[in-house]
């Protein structure tokens, strides 16, 4: 008996933990969203690998230093050359034997340790690294691009979702209501009160309902899957998010004009703006480089060498400095290029027709931006618009089935008739539920492209 307890006790805590379901707060979405989202870790990948190009580019100041050793094992090593001087020497020395002694033993040894110091290049190591800490802070500009991009994505996904299931709730209260519908009808219908057609067409409005509502729940599936995905985690159908949209704080939006909110997406510190900016500035130095390394502009570099070669391995055996086998060398040189066919010419002009382009490419920015703000604050402008009429039809409608429900507690009015008018009023209901999304939309855009994280306010 207490085995099956335990058992059951078991199955029991398995059962609950598998049913058990997790809630996100906002907070803890975007926590999630900025350590787990893998854009932005591969972003910051990006800014770190920036960093080391800018390090590699200073590195070029410097020095660059380089040793190369080798060993060789000779098995038959030349000891003595021995040779007999010829007549055309002169005839006082013509038959005298000489010898000379290579000093060669079984090993050899050979140390090169070089330095190369870059003395003049006409600026291009300079701007090289201007290069570099430009594109540093694009990369880092570009991150904090995206992470806004997806804290407002985040942002706008959680609106829809919460509107979504609002709207499946009152499809859900719609069907119930058309399938009440559908039986008063066939009932009508079986006594000979109403026509086969009336219930057929009570039949297809439920069936419309029902395919709204599996189509609005898949919309908000898909935010989820959305969310998830943004966060990088597992959000199961079962786990809860809460949240709840602030109205004032979302109505806040409305009390800044057209302009302001231009002026404020094309602000010099947005990033978007910024990074155009830097592009810009990019090509310039690009332009700067090329007309360096036009011709007959030498680059000027200083070589430093100290060599050994000998069967002495140097600082360990005696007696490695006598035959003088080493050498020191101070050398300094210039490289440039005379003629390549024009090649260094065309590279100038090329980079000038970059940057040009560059100059173009943010002109285009701006008025991206600018539609971009343009069409939120009209579609913003425009739900608000609705949601005020829609209050008034609201109004209207609560009114009609207040009426209709005193007139079917008196006696004097038909279930069909309160039925019809709750439908009226659950679907004006609807009909905010979607402005309420067409805005926090555009809401979440503006707040985007003003490139601030919270609202506006």
């Amino acid at each position: 008996m207490n085995k099956k307890k335990t058992v059951l006790l078991i199955i029991c805590l398995l059962s609950s933990l598998m049913l058990s379901s997790a809630t996100y707060t906002e907070a803890e979405l975007r926590g999630l969203l900025l350590s787990n989202n893998l854009k932005l870790r591969s972003a910051i990948d990006d800014q770190e690998l920036s960093l080391l190009d800018v390090k590699d580019a200073k590195a070029g100041y410097g020095p660059t230093i380089d040793l190369e050793i080798s060993g060789t094992y000779l098995a038959n090593p030349m000891d003595t050359i021995e040779f007999v001087l010829p007549a055309s020497v002169g005839p006082h020395l013509a038959g005298i034997p000489l010898s000379i002694d290579t000093g060669l033993t079984n090993t050899l040894y050979n140390f090169s340790l070089t330095l190369a110091q870059p003395v003049w290049t006409w600026g291009k190591l300079r701007n090289g690294v201007a290069m570099t800490e430009k594109l540093v802070e694009i990369r880092q500009r570009q991150r904090f691009a995206l992470q806004k991009s997806l804290l407002a994505e985040l942002e706008s996904r959680l609106y829809a979702h919460r509107y979504l299931t609002s709207m499946e709730e009152l499809l859900q209260l719609q069907k119930d209501k058309a399938e009440a519908l559908v039986n008063l009808a066939r009932e009508a219908s079986d006594n000979g009160m109403a026509l086969e057609e009336d219930v057929l067409f009570a039949q297809v409005s439920a069936s419309q309902i029902e395919v709204a509502r599996v189509q609005v729940a898949q919309q908000r599936q898909k935010q989820r899957l959305a969310i998830g995905r943004l966060c990088n985690i597992d959000l199961e159908e079962r786990d809860q998010l809460l949240w709840e949209p602030d109205t004032e704080q979302l109505r806040s939006m409305l009390r800044y004009d057209l302009k302001t909110l231009q002026a404020m997406a094309t602000g010099k510190n947005q990033d978007q703006v910024r990074i155009a900016t830097l592009m810009t500035e990019l090509a310039a130095l690009s332009t700067s480089i090329a007309k360096g390394d036009l011709y007959w502009k030498p680059d000027m570099a200083m070589q430093v060498s100290l060599e050994y070669g000998g069967s002495k391995f140097p600082f360990v055996e005696n007696d490695w400095m006598d035959k003088d086998d080493y050498t020191f060398n101070v050398s300094v040189g210039m490289k440039t290029t005379i003629w390549d066919g024009g090649k260094k010419f065309h590279e100038v002009r090329r980079s000038a027709v970059k940057e040009s382009q560059a100059q173009l490419d943010m002109n285009q920015v701006y008025q991206a931006i600018q539609a971009q703000v343009e069409e939120a604050y009209h579609t913003l402008h425009l739900a608000d618009a609705n949601l005020e009429y829609l209050r008034l039809k609201q109004r209207s409608a609560e009114a009609t089935e207040a009426q209709q429900k005193l007139l079917f507690e008196s006696g004097y009015g038909s279930e069909a008739d309160l039925l019809k008018a709750e439908l009226a009023l659950l679907s004006v209901s609807f009909e905010m539920e979607q402005q309420w999304l067409s805005y926090t939309g555009a809401f979440a855009a503006i707040n985007a492209l003003c490139g601030v994280e919270n609202p506006l306010l």
